[in-house]
């Protein structure tokens, strides 16, 4: 079995983790390929990626940033992915730094993959088309102490106006971040749902609501008094104009994440967000 170790250098204890881990892994057999520049840009990047391409399997070492980037790419790919927590919360994570010791269960095939859905969010703007790829959300957001002003429509329906600090669409892997300080639900990671939160929302009855996987939000922008962001999984923004068209809705495939760890969803939400580890 071939599989990439990717640490993220910015991440302090990532380096020294994923040496550790390649050396589990080459003495039970495994083919280990360390694969650097992953999450920068250029033409390392493009490198690191192409080795990546010849692997069975990828193990993201970093914190929850370093395992959706990496995670993004194993889906394109269709390999799975294990996040190994070297940042501070790493809700995404399938091993903590602390369980090395459990990756020899790989060369055995002594694990679990759990599917996660994506979204994908098109942007039409001034006659272009850009499409984005989300494993937790996508954010929109306005200048501080702005209002934000939308339409949106559910499928084919009629489109209603809306008032609010700004609104994020989340997957069930994102029902944890963003959404979840906004004050959505949580919801566990292997369903397939579309969840939709106001950020402050002008009204009194404006609250989250969970649609099932396959229905379409359409939004437009009308315009506002200030300038309007998309961020995408925490990425860079990409500023709104007025008149601009997004649709949210699912992507095809899933990405494939592997767990080896003993816990279960509600043992690491209890452990890194309810007691604060």
């Amino acid at each position: 079995m071939k599989i990439a170790v990717a640490p993220n250098p910015v991440k302090k204890r990532a380096p020294a983790c994923a040496q550790a881990a390649a050396a589990l892994l080459e003495g039970c057999g495994c083919q280990v390929v360390l694969v650097q520049g992953l999450y920068g840009q250029g033409p390392a990047k493009e490198a690191a990626q192409r080795a990546v391409a010849g692997c069975h399997m990828v193990l993201a070492v970093g914190g929850d940033g370093t395992i959706i980037a990496a995670a993004k790419l194993a889906a394109r790919l269709d390999i799975p992915v294990l996040g190994v927590n070297a940042g501070k919360l790493g809700f995404t994570a399938g091993l903590e730094s602390r369980e090395l010791e459990l990756l020899p269960r790989l060369a055995a095939g002594d694990y679990q993959e759990e599917r996660r859905m994506m979204l994908e969010i098109t942007l039409v703007s001034d006659g272009q088309r850009r499409a984005f790829t989300a494993l937790n959300d996508g954010v929109i957001s306005a200048e501080l102490a702005k209002i934000v002003e939308y339409r949106m429509a559910v499928g084919e329906g009629q489109a209603y106006n809306y008032r609010a600090d700004g609104f994020i669409v989340a997957t069930p892997t994102g029902s944890t971040a963003y959404s979840l300080s906004a004050g959505g639900p949580v919801v566990e990671p292997n369903m397939d749902c579309m969840i939709y939160t106001p950020i402050c929302p002008h009204s009194l009855f404006n609250r989250s609501v969970v649609f099932a996987p396959d229905t379409r939000l359409t939004v437009e922008i009308p315009r506002n008094r200030g300038s309007l962001f998309l961020t995408v999984d925490g990425e860079t923004p990409v500023e709104l104009l007025e008149g601009d068209r997004l649709c949210f809705a699912r992507r095809a495939g899933a990405v494939r994440f592997i767990r080896l760890g003993e816990h279960n969803f509600y043992d690491t939400l209890n452990e890194k967000l309810l007691e604060g580890q």
